[in-house]
């Protein structure tokens, strides 16, 4: 059996060398709204299907127009209600043109009769309200009115359309974006929801299709678009939960499209999708490196930025790291401990007064040991107060002039100050064993490194 469509938006030119590709259920596409442009994805391969059908703003949607089991593009132009459809995925103009509803109304395309055609029903939100018809219009004309309208839902509501109970008959579903709640009857006649569940956030566009068991009989299950990152969620049952697939393809631009669209041609690039959301300076994905023992390891920050790196080791003898340049030269003494040892430390990138970069770092060590890298802004911050324990690394953010700092351990105690851009400010704390006592610290201050072996505590009143 013919599985079934969506109502929402679309557009059609067919890129690139033809694909052979194995007809499927559980076809996705996306429309990209402010061009016209159809990608139409193939879900045994990935391939994509290019074209341009429509205008701008038109919505889109596909049905089997002429019956031979292929959906197909349609468009609904909200402007003055007319519909243009094409009985192939492929640019060109439309086979079929009519004009049904009023401005405004929302497209339903689907199998409302069990006929094994689809046809071109509306939504009109301002009412809440379904006007389906079994028959489609032809040479520009009026469809007439509907066959039957019922009342569904609450003005706003966005429909879809879908098999839900696999009776070969496609209904009506809702879904409230401000709640996410989805919900659909079994039946084409006014009364509450025969299901409902919450599925999506606020602004997801809602699809149908037989997503689980691909080409088998079935019931359609739904699927959402989510525009803000390009990313399709598709669920095999009718019920609350998390996606049971998840698909990056798409456009902010576009509407989603869902169904069984035949022999795809393939060949085109798929939709560009979102672009990668703004990073802050010296952002960069934290990795790991890991081993037992001495060791000379490659270790390159991306984009040369500062960072903090957390090091462990679970040895009983030395314990030394040192940060080394591209020529092997020594830079940086991180740790030089004797046995078990957690803390963090600051990586000198290309901000900080350091004029080395570093490339490598040199490890002595008796036991197995993990260095992650992680930007700086993974470092906690502090206004005023703060307590910790051993080596680590604060992103300060208050205003005082003076830094009172307790430390309960018996080895060094060293407080080193750096401005935002990694200029050292001033050592501010030197000293070995138990500390009590209070420090000036430079008012350009932002960044604290600490050397400790036991609890601290640190208050900038």
């Amino acid at each position: 059996m013919r599985r079934a469509i969506t109502a929402l938006v679309g557009v059609a030119l067919l890129l690139g060398a033809a694909v052979p590709a194995v007809a499927q259920e559980g076809s996705i596409g996306i429309v990209d709204t402010a061009t016209g442009e159809w990608y139409l994805r193939n879900p045994s391969n990935g391939a994509t299907t290019r074209f341009f059908f429509g205008n701008p703003g038109d919505l889109p949607m596909v049905g089997d127009w002429d019956c031979d089991g292929d959906e197909t593009p349609g468009l609904y132009r909200q402007s003055d209600g007319f519909v243009y459809l094409r009985n192939a995925n492929s640019q060109g103009v439309a086979d079929i043109r009519f004009f049904f509803g009023n401005p405004g109304d929302i497209p339903l395309a689907g199998d409302f009769n069990g006929n094994n055609c689809d046809t071109v029903s509306i939504y009109r939100p301002s009412e809440g309200r379904v006007f389906i018809i079994n028959a489609l219009g032809a040479n520009d004309g009026g469809l007439g009115s509907a066959d039957f309208s019922y009342f569904f839902g609450n003005p706003g509501d966005k429909p879809y359309v879908g098999d839900f109970d696999n009776d070969g008959i496609d209904e009506i579903g809702l879904h409230r974006e401000a709640t996410g709640l989805v919900y659909f009857r079994f039946t084409h006649t006014q009364g509450v929801a025969d299901s409902s569940f919450i599925f999506g956030d606020p602004g997801d566009k809602m699809v149908a299709a037989e997503w689980f068991g691909r080409g088998t009989p079935g019931p359609e299950s739904v699927g959402l678009f989510r525009p803000s990152n390009c990313t399709s969620y598709l669920r095999h049952t009718n019920t609350q939960g998390v996606a049971d697939e998840t698909l990056a393809y798409g456009l902010p631009t576009g509407l989603p499209v869902a169904g069984d669209f035949g022999l795809l041609t393939g060949g085109g690039s798929p939709p560009p999708g979102c672009p990668a959301p703004p990073q802050p300076p010296g952002s960069f994905v934290p990795f790991t490196v890991a081993g037992t023992g001495n060791s000379v390891i490659d270790f390159q920050i991306p984009g040369d930025v500062p960072a903090v790196i957390d090091l462990t080791h679970n040895g009983t003898s030395n314990f030394i790291v040192w940060s080394l340049d591209g020529g092997f030269a020594n830079i940086d003494l991180l740790v030089n401990e004797i046995g078990s040892y957690q803390g963090r430390r600051m990586v000198h990138g290309g901000w900080f007064s350091q004029p080395e970069l570093v490339r490598h770092l040199e490890i002595d060590a008796d036991g197995a040991w993990s260095i992650t890298a992680r930007p700086i802004s993974a470092a906690r911050s502090m206004t005023s107060s703060l307590t910790g324990s051993g080596d680590d690394i604060l992103r300060y953010q208050g205003s005082a002039s003076t830094l009172t700092s307790t430390h309960d351990g018996t080895s060094n105690f060293i407080i080193w100050g750096y401005e935002s851009d990694g200029s050292i400010t001033g050592l501010i704390v030197n000293e070995i064993g138990p500390y009590s006592g209070t420090d000036l610290i430079d008012s350009g201050t932002a960044i604290l490194e600490i050397a400790a072996d036991g609890n601290w505590t640190l208050h900038a009143p």
